[in-house]
């Protein structure tokens, strides 16, 4: 899945862990285990590939993402934070869609190793440049459990003397056959669907992918299935610290607007987020946290 970015080893970080580079110095962290391959971007704290040996890759990138320090990449796990889609007025104007987190340049802060896999922690803290958009102090932590299930904990701590109020997302591309082999099931049967000005609707909890999907349901009463038929294997994902789940597919007409997606992308992805939506968001008092969080096995 990321044999096409041609990169050259630059140190090694442990035993299963490596930082490379592309051409232009781009870094990832390229995790190769006896039991999953996995990847990183350090730009953005991006989770680009996960897959255990013997399976499909559970994580869908994009052949086409561009990787530069302005642009959020296509596909993976981008990190949404700290805020979902527009900024909203009290920020201002002519923010970055779903925040600064996700073309930021992250730190590598932990790594451990088992025979069953790896934990890798990265953080990312608040600088000039985060409070001429954001006027918060804060650290972000992103820990991710990679074994024979991905695990993704974002940790927003309050580093400063003041309140804030976040939203966000773990904005999961998950890797899938076809559309049509494919079913979402154990939805809250409630969702605003984004494509019909926010229309608030009421259904049975189950998704068929035939069409343009962006919508958001309010959090679901346990987990969410996706069943895909012809890759013979159920995801499920048991999603905490949110207040919804996103899930998006821009199909055909939006895949070929799209310069860093194939015309055919759309045919191999889907998003299912852990999301928190609601415009007043979560708030963290000074010396506390909140956690977000997502399982996929």
């Amino acid at each position: 899945m990321i044999s096409h970015l041609f990169l050259e080893q630059k140190t090694t970080l442990s035993d299963s862990v490596s930082l490379q580079t592309d051409s232009s110095g781009y870094e990832f962290l390229i995790i190769e285990h006896q039991k999953l391959n996995a990847a990183f971007a350090l730009h953005g704290g991006h989770l680009i590939h996960f897959q255990l040996v013997g399976q499909e890759p559970l994580i869908w990138l994009s052949k086409t993402a561009i990787y530069n320090d302005q642009k959020a990449i296509r596909g993976g796990v981008p990190v949404c934070w700290p805020w979902f889609g527009a900024a909203g007025e009290t920020l201002g104007d002519n923010l970055p869609s779903h925040g600064f987190a996700r073309t930021s340049k992250w730190s590598v802060a932990d790594i451990k190793e088992s025979e069953q896999g790896l934990e890798l922690e990265l953080h990312l803290k608040d600088s000039a440049e985060t409070r001429k958009l954001w006027p918060f102090e804060f650290e972000l932590v992103l820990k991710a459990s990679l074994t024979s299930e991905l695990k993704l904990e974002l940790i927003s701590k309050n580093t400063g003397d003041k309140p804030f109020s976040y939203r966000g997302a773990l904005h999961t591309y998950l890797n899938i056959s076809s559309p049509e082999f494919c079913t979402v099931s154990g939805l809250n049967e409630t969702f605003s669907n984004s494509l019909k000005n926010g229309q608030v609707t009421t259904g049975d909890g189950t998704l068929l992918i035939n069409a343009p999907i962006d919508s958001i349901y309010n959090k679901a009463p346990e987990s969410v299935l996706l069943d895909d038929k012809q890759f013979s294997r159920k995801l499920k994902m048991e999603n905490s610290g949110n207040d919804s789940e996103v899930l998006w597919t821009p199909w055909i007409s939006g895949a070929a607007a799209f310069t860093d997606m194939p015309d055919d992308g759309y045919k191999t992805m889907f998003c299912i987020e852990s999301a928190i939506t609601a415009k007043q968001g979560i708030t963290v008092a000074p010396g506390q946290s909140h956690t977000l969080s997502t399982l996929i096995k």
